[in-house]
C-alpha cells in the first residue's frame, strides 16, 4: 500500500490522446466522465471542471485569510472585529422585547406560553447554528459559494423541515399533556388542543426561519465582505427570536382568545382580579390606564358567568 498518487501511463502515439474520462484536473486525481462521441460536450466537462477548481482555491485562500486574520489579531482587535454584529444582534433583540411588551394581557391570562419561549427559542436556535455552521465549513472547502445562494440554501432548508417537523410532534404533545385537565375544573381538553396546536405551529415556523437564516447569514456575510464565522452565529439567533417570538406571540394572542379556554377560570379570580390584571404601567397621565384587548376578555368571561 503507497499513498504515492497513482499517475495514469503514457500513452503512446498509435493510441491517440487520452478520453475525456479520464480527465485529470491535477496530479493524482482522474475525475471519470460518461464517453460522448461530441467533441464539443468534452470541452465543456473540462473548462467547468477547471472553473470549480478555481472556485475552490479562491474559497480556500479566503478562508486562509480570514484565520490568519483573527488569528494574529491583537485581544482589543478580535473584540472590534466581533463586536458589531453583538450590537446589531442588541439591536435586533430590543425589537423582540417590544414585541413581547404588546402582549402581556396574553402572557397574564396563559403563564405556559411564557414557559415555552424559552424552550422554541433554544430549539430553533441550535437547528439555525447548526446550519451555519455547515455552511460555514462547505465556504472554506469550496464545497458552498456566496453566488450559488439558492443551491446552498435549499439542502439546508430541506433538513430544517424535516427536523421541525418531528419537534413539532415531540413540543406538541408535551405541550398538550402539560396544560391536560388533570384537575378538574382547571382546564379543558379543547383548550388544552388549542394550546398545543398554537406552541406547535410556533416551533415548527421558528424552526423553519431558523434553517433559513442560519444557512442565508453566512453566504450573505461572505458576500458582503465580513468573515462569516464572526458574523453568521449572532446575525442567525437575532433573526430567528424576532421572528419568531413575533409569530408564535401573534398566533397564539389570535387563537387561545378566540378558540382557548381561558384557563377554564376566571383571569385574576374575579372580576376586579381580571380588570387589574389589564392595567398597565403608567408612564405620564395620559397614556391608557388598561389594556383594550385585555378589558374585551374580563368582559367576555363576566359575560359568560366565568367571572
Amino acid at each position: 500500500f503507497s499513498l504515492k498518487p497513482q499517475l495514469p501511463a503514457a500513452r503512446s502515439p498509435e493510441e491517440g490522446p487520452s478520453p475525456a474520462s479520464e480527465m485529470t484536473p491535477f496530479p493524482g486525481a482522474t475525475i471519470r466522465v460518461p464517453e460522448v462521441s461530441d467533441p464539443n460536450v468534452n470541452v465543456e466537462v473540462a473548462i467547468s471542471q477547471k472553473k470549480s477548481l478555481r472556485e475552490a482555491e479562491a474559497a480556500e485562500r479566503a478562508a486562509h485569510t480570514d484565520a490568519v486574520a483573527m488569528h494574529s489579531a491583537s485581544t482589543l482587535r478580535r473584540a472590534w472585529m466581533r463586536l458589531p454584529a453583538i450590537l446589531i444582534t442588541f439591536m435586533i433583540e430590543m425589537v423582540v422585547a417590544f414585541v413581547i411588551s404588546r402582549y402581556q394581557d396574553t402572557l397574564k391570562i396563559y403563564p405556559l406560553l411564557i414557559a415555552f419561549q424559552p424552550v422554541i427559542s433554544a430549539v430553533s436556535g441550535n437547528v439555525g447554528l447548526q446550519s451555519s455552521s455547515i455552511i460555514v465549513r462547505n465556504l472554506a472547502l469550496g464545497i458552498d459559494s456566496e453566488r450559488r445562494f439558492w443551491r446552498a440554501l435549499l439542502p439546508e432548508f430541506k433538513v430544517g423541515a424535516v427536523i421541525a417537523s418531528t419537534m413539532t410532534g415531540v413540543v406538541g404533545a408535551t405541550a398538550l399533556f402539560w396544560y391536560a385537565p388533570l384537575r378538574e375544573g382547571e382546564h379543558t381538553w379543547s383548550g388544552a388542543v388549542v394550546f398545543a396546536l398554537t406552541i406547535g405551529l410556533g416551533i415548527f415556523v421558528s424552526m423553519l426561519i431558523a434553517a433559513l437564516s442560519g444557512t442565508a447569514a453566512p453566504l450573505l456575510s461572505k458576500r458582503l465582505g465580513f468573515d462569516p464565522s464572526a458574523m453568521a452565529g449572532p446575525m442567525e439567533t437575532a433573526f430567528q427570536d424576532i421572528a419568531g417570538s413575533t409569530f408564535l406571540l401573534a398566533m397564539g394572542a389570535f387563537l387561545l382568545h378566540r378558540f382557548g379556554d381561558h384557563g377554564a377560570a376566571c383571569a385574576g379570580g374575579d372580576a376586579g382580579g381580571c380588570l387589574e390584571l389589564c392595567r398597565l404601567a403608567v408612564g405620564n397621565p395620559t397614556a391608557a390606564l388598561y389594556t383594550p384587548q385585555c378589558i374585551q376578555s374580563c368582559v367576555a368571561d363576566i359575560a359568560a358567568g366565568v367571572c
